[in-house]
């Protein structure tokens, strides 16, 4: 992973590792892009997921992952944070990382492959 990345996660190795379990498990669906700012992207033609930390109670010093899927229908499941509607057949789907765990997790495996499809349209 390249210097963007590793800087994005400076100071926070908890948060890095639950990023690199994710980052590899989508390396195993195929090619993909990545972009580095306020949050970190995935993109095939499309974008397909965010990732980023969030702190509001500045409690935890590595921030708490969050990742952002785009997929063609809704996934109802109470790990699933927050989904929104963004057009016909496209629901954002944000769902909380806590542990090396959830990012690892055999129940994500799916979202994401689904996620990565659609970004390859």
């Amino acid at each position: 992973m390249d210097d963007a990345i590793a800087a994005y996660f400076e100071g926070k190795p908890q948060s890095y590792e639950i990023f690199e379990a994710v980052y590899d498990r989508v390396t195993g669906f195929g090619p993909f892009d990545v972009s580095v700012a306020s949050q970190i992207s995935f993109s095939v033609h499309r974008k397909f997921a965010w990732f980023w930390l969030y702190n509001v109670t500045k409690r935890d010093p590595n921030g708490v992952p969050h990742i952002m899927l785009l997929l063609e229908e809704r996934f109802d499941d109470p790990r699933v944070r927050n989904i929104e509607q963004v057009s016909k057949n496209r629901w954002n789907h944000q769902i909380v990382l806590r542990t090396l765990e959830d990012g690892t997790s055999e129940w994500l495996r799916p979202l994401l492959q689904a996620a990565y499809r659609l970004g390859s349209k």
